[in-house]
């Protein structure tokens, strides 16, 4: 039985207003992220993410484009080349295998390097077909619904986690990787907003309340934030402990599939365990 996520007292009310002083502050400037329209570049930009900051990963981004122009370039290209691509971002010899193991199971279930078969489906199966790639868990699959298929779901990336717990929409007991507190959040922002209002905590954590040294004096949620944790490390190295997991066992799953296709057996494509 799948257990029950409560908000913190008042969080829901909380949860609300953040979005409107958020959006009255930034007003979703999306381009200043770099999401991609292509669900399958949007899936890649994801896991290039991973523990760096947005100027660093859209950097690195720039960097595999330049020396890779196409998908089939990645998927041929030997594994130091990529991860020489990516050594800007950290973490690249992890991120390089993630790609990698990416498309290699994106071509063995679609037959092609492309995830444009996801436009046909509901956003349930899109999500359950998306967290069972290699690198790509519950928040990275609704980036590539929100951003590459123009779903209305909700990411909750360590900005967001980071944010709406020392603020106090959620309590300190909040654990990052359970599905409920996922759902339950998604569930009470209104569809229509979920997209700016990602877009805009994302800004706020990069520009004002970053896991170090929040720049409160400036904050324009302030009026609101009951600044719980601070200084805090914890949100921000739970949800990180949880994306060095699960890539880690994106390629423990790639190996026991390569040892199960050996042996000429059905291939099999497992659940997701952890959320990014």
């Amino acid at each position: 039985m799948t257990a029950c996520f409560r908000f913190a007292r008042y969080g829901r009310e909380m949860l609300h207003e953040l979005d409107r002083l958020l959006h009255e502050a930034y007003g979703a400037p999306e381009d200043l992220l770099g999401n991609k329209v292509d669900p399958l570049d949007e899936a890649i930009y994801i896991i290039l993410s991973f523990q760096t900051d947005l100027p660093r990963f859209k950097k690195t981004w720039q960097n595999l484009q330049s020396m890779f122009p196409r998908l089939k370039d990645i998927e041929e290209a030997p594994l130091d080349d990529i991860s020489a691509a990516l050594r800007f971002g950290g973490l690249h010899r992890q991120k390089a295998r993630a790609i990698k193991q990416l498309l290699r199971a994106v071509r063995r279930q679609f037959g092609e390097l492309s995830l444009d078969a996801l436009r046909g489906m509901s956003d349930v199966n899109a999500e359950r077909v998306l967290t069972r790639l290699p690198g790509i868990s519950w928040k990275g699959a609704r980036c590539v619904l929100l951003y590459g298929l123009n779903r209305q779901v909700f990411p909750i990336d360590g900005n967001t986690f980071r944010i709406l717990l020392r603020i106090g929409v959620l309590p300190l007991s909040a654990v990052y990787r359970r599905l409920s507190l996922h759902n339950a959040v998604q569930d009470a922002i209104d569809p229509e907003m979920r997209r700016r209002y990602h877009v805009n905590l994302v800004v706020h954590g990069q520009r004002v309340c970053s896991p170090q040294h929040p720049r409160c004096g400036a904050c324009p949620a302030a009026i609101v934030c009951r600044k719980r944790g601070l200084p805090s490390q914890v949100s921000d190295s739970l949800a990180s402990r949880v994306e060095r997991l699960h890539l880690s066992r994106s390629a423990e799953r790639e190996a026991s599939g390569r040892s199960v296709r050996r042996e000429d057996r059905r291939s099999i494509v497992p659940t997701m365990a952890v959320a990014r």
